[in-house]
């Protein structure tokens, strides 16, 4: 699996690339080089997803809610009561959960990394140097957005959908079902002004548009050491026209399916089970 995901990564690396040559006035050359990089990558990507793109198209008419299973891990915690302050959140039940999983572990294992410079001051000068970010969230959101393409923008997961943050309306690109970008190679950055975009949008039905009355949920993700902000989760509640069941919470790797954890909230190991 190592191979198939660090082919994905690299298709975000250049992704990110072609943006930065953009910005920067860099040659035409390097972008259509990039782009063509891009293209290969979204192959890549349909091979790690084969499964589960082959199962979305199959069932491209039936609601998302049909394929609702289980909530996340409300027992674990990570710091800061996160479970307790959120916990309708956190064990709201939404479909697709085993491949949004996916993503985000590939995310959080491989994150693309990028460099940015920053200035230190120090006594009696300041110098300049560089750090690499790791781009947990970018990285799964690539993802996301190279299904919903490879799915002819007919997915339903949409990777951060602008929605206008005062008349609540959907920004929708062409085709309608696909999320309106500025930029013609960073898909998620810069947004739209006076827009508000959820990490995820889980459409009930993938041949509409991801306008409010046809999101199942708009789903919040939070890699490690990245804690949920209240303000951020009203934001969203207000998006969904105050209806609180359309908001999800999902911790990686804490709720994600499969995830097992150690130790219980408390931080002590649970005792086994006497049979």
């Amino acid at each position: 699996m190592a191979a198939p995901v660090v082919g994905a990564l690299i298709w975000g690396y250049r992704a990110y690339r072609a943006y930065a040559a953009y910005e920067t006035a860099q040659t035409a050359i390097e972008t259509a080089e990039t782009l063509a990089q891009i293209g290969q990558r979204k192959k890549e990507v349909q091979t790690i997803l084969k499964d589960a793109i082959s199962g979305m198209k199959k069932e491209i008419d039936i609601k998302s809610s049909t394929f609702v299973r289980t909530g996340g891990n409300v027992t674990v915690s990570r710091g800061r009561r996160e479970n307790v302050t959120y916990r309708q959140y956190i064990e709201r039940k939404i479909p697709f959960r085993p491949v949004i999983s996916m993503v985000c572990q590939w995310a959080l294992k491989s994150p693309l990394v990028v460099p940015r410079r920053i200035r230190k001051k120090i006594p009696g000068e300041v110098i300049e140097t560089t750090i690499d970010i790791a781009l947990k969230q970018t990285t799964a959101s690539l993802v996301f957005e190279a299904v919903d393409d490879l799915l002819a923008w007919q997915s339903p997961l949409k990777a951060e959908p602008n929605y206008n943050a005062a008349s609540r309306a959907a920004m929708l690109g062409d085709p309608a079902t696909r999320p309106l970008r500025i930029s013609e190679y960073f898909p998620f950055w810069p947004r739209p002004k006076g827009s508000l975009a959820p990490d995820l949008v889980i459409v009930e039905y993938r041949q509409q548009p991801f306008e409010v009355d046809n999101v199942f949920a708009a789903v919040e993700i939070k890699f490690p050491n990245d804690w949920v902000r209240d303000v951020q989760m009203q934001d969203y509640v207000r998006l969904m026209n105050r209806n609180t069941d359309k908001v999800a919470l999902l911790r990686v790797p804490e709720d994600c399916t499969g995830f097992r954890p150690a130790k219980d909230s408390s931080g002590v190991q649970p005792p086994r089970k006497r049979r």
